[in-house]
């Protein structure tokens, strides 16, 4: 093994006596560099695409949502709520009380989803950090104020400064013995925060106070869900199996992750996919390996007789071609990572490619991750160790 990776390792480096198998050389190695270091690049730009939309989605959702499966709304107080606190993991919990509602706001009107929330509820998500203009209104400035998404801001010309009330309006389902004011129940609140999250979030919600939302929709005990938050040292899943267990298969316990489950694994699957694409890109630059080992084959026939002559046996000399396309795979995979990780330090380093938001300009989030790196080097290795197998069939 020694004698024949010496061997192979001067083959690579020494100069031919044909220039042009130097350069088919070398071309193989820059070609399955360059393959590397896009995949890097690639799977990267995917990664810190999910870890934005997991932190967008931190603004809002909690890290655990308990729901009924019978109907929409339920009481709390049928819950062990203090054994659902006092679990190990749990930071906290928010009731949530939501209705859809129209909203107006001077001569403006907009239908929205209002949602009730307790003043936990800034604690278990990051919705402080989603907002761009004003402040976190309920339970901060006073139990009358709101948050509400930049589109619907923008929609209803909402001034957080402005001491103009924000109306909200529901079907008043009690019915109505009076005139037209009879046909809805209504709320004020003052805008004081808008957030900006995504448009799904900006255009949908309003937040205020649980007890706003109460008088809204004239119920004094029952929610929607109640949203737990986890401390991050601690396994979702376990903390949301033992919450399971604790109120049992009549309410739905959901993670973050499952209550966005076909955007979290869409954002996965086209990771693999476009793994899987670039691995087809790698299949067509391992023939340049192919062809650069067929063409060092048929130059090296003097040697390969050389070497038999000196007690060199047909399987020491394949494996001395076979290393050769090892060399050349392994060398290009990690120049490729070895350059791609460069640049990926210089995204996050200097910030060359970015977006426009709502607060300015963010970075394109590139997150690098030893796994991709591994499975990297192991499906271009692989290929290329594979390939270099049907060259080395030539020599007799």
């Amino acid at each position: 093994m020694n004698f024949s990776f010496i061997i192979a390792f001067r083959y690579l480096f020494s100069k031919k006596k044909n220039n042009v198998i130097n350069w088919i050389t070398w071309i193989s190695v820059s070609v399955v560099a360059i393959v590397a270091g896009a995949l890097v690049i690639i799977l990267s730009a995917m990664n810190g695409l999910s870890s934005s939309v997991k932190n967008l989605y931190s603004n809002f959702d909690p890290a655990i949502k308990i729901e009924t499966i019978k109907g929409v709304r339920f009481n709390p107080d049928s819950l062990p709520i203090k054994k659902i606190e006092n679990l190990n993991g749990v930071l906290g919990i928010s009731y949530a009380l939501e209705e859809t509602a129209l909203l107006k706001y001077g001569d403006n009107q907009e239908v929205a989803t209002v949602k009730g929330v307790t003043n936990y509820f800034s604690k278990i998500t990051n919705i402080q950090n989603a907002i761009i203009e004003g402040h976190y209104g309920p339970f901060v400035g006073g139990p009358n104020e709101s948050v509400l998404g930049i589109n619907i801001a923008y929609k209803l010309g909402v001034n957080t400064d402005s001491n103009i009330p924000l109306r909200m309006y529901i079907p008043n389902i009690n019915g109505h013995s009076g005139g037209p004011s009879d046909l809805f129940q209504s709320v004020s609140s003052y805008p004081r925060g808008i957030f900006d999250i995504n448009s799904d979030f900006n255009s949908k919600y309003i937040i205020v106070s649980i007890d706003q939302a109460r008088n809204l929709i004239a119920v004094p005990h029952a929610i929607n869900s109640i949203e737990v938050g986890i401390d991050s040292l601690y396994s979702v899943d376990k903390v949301k199996n033992k919450i399971q267990g604790l109120i049992g298969e009549e309410y739905s316990v959901k993670t973050r992750f499952e209550q966005n489950e076909f955007l979290f694994k869409s954002i996965n699957a086209e990771k693999w996919i476009t793994l899987l694409i670039l691995s087809l890109v790698i299949i067509l630059a391992i023939f340049n390996v192919m062809g650069s080992l067929t063409m060092l084959v048929i130059d090296k026939k003097k040697d390969i007789f050389v070497l038999k002559s000196m007690g060199a046996n047909q399987r020491q000399v394949k494996l001395i071609f076979w290393l050769e396309g090892f060399l050349i795979a392994i060398l290009g995979s990690l120049i490729g990572l070895t350059l791609g990780l460069g640049l990926l330090g210089l995204q996050i380093q200097f910030c060359f490619f970015g977006y426009g938001t709502a607060n300015g300009f963010d970075c394109f989030p590139v997150e690098p991750h030893l796994f991709d790196l591994i499975i990297i080097l192991l499906v271009i290795n692989g290929i290329g160790c594979l390939a270099s197998l049907i060259p080395i069939r030539r020599i007799k």
